[in-house]
């Protein structure tokens, strides 16, 4: 029994990286093409997922889940400037970036906002943590890095470093305007929101 536990994850992770993967590029894509992509058969994709917005909802459950995870596992790290590093090249490798692509495909549910919230609040204390050490500029929040590593998604690992050298430049100018909150990230989700609540 445990054995056919652990290959049901390894499949439910393949199809959940399948999907996130080929809506990102394809809304329109049936979820035959998400079967084809994780080396699953179909009845197994549909025995699991009865639809193709429940699919959806949980890859983005997914998807934010590692994202918590990761910056959680990266505040073991001795130096906290190199778990800031550290989450960030995760983060831009990772696939997740794309989670914003999903807007308006499925009908988020509060749970999905808990788990961006506890997201947000591992990665601002990695934040205040290198602040706190002096290795990280202060006026850049959890918040701000999310938006600049998702745009930095598809470009060279060149402009990461160079956005990390820039994090670390505790002595530079106060950057214009406010940095970003996590209500400023989570509004284009709760705006796709029926209620818009």
């Amino acid at each position: 029994m445990r054995g056919r536990e652990a290959e049901a994850r390894r499949n439910d992770e393949r199809v959940l990286q399948a999907a996130l993967e080929v809506y990102a590029r394809d809304p329109a894509a049936p979820m035959s093409a998400v079967a084809r992509r994780a080396g699953v058969g179909q009845a197994t994709l549909y025995r699991r997922y009865r639809s193709k917005e429940e699919l959806l909802a949980r890859v983005c459950e997914d998807g934010m889940e590692r994202i918590r995870d990761a910056a959680l596992a990266a505040a073991g790290a001795a130096d906290p400037f190199e778990a800031i590093a550290g989450f960030l090249r995760w983060y831009r490798s990772s696939g997740t970036t794309q989670l914003s692509s999903l807007l308006g495909m499925f009908e988020p549910v509060e749970a999905q906002f808990v788990l961006a919230r506890e997201g947000n609040e591992a990665v601002q204390a990695l934040v205040d943590r290198a602040v706190a050490a002096g290795t990280m500029r202060a006026d850049v929040s959890g918040a701000d890095l999310s938006l600049l590593v998702a745009g930095l998604a598809g470009m060279d690992e060149r402009y990461l470093e160079l956005v990390l050298q820039a994090l670390a430049l505790v002595d530079a100018p106060p950057l214009p305007g406010r940095p970003l909150a996590p209500a400023d990230i989570e509004r284009p989700w709760r705006d796709a929101m029926p209620d818009g609540t």
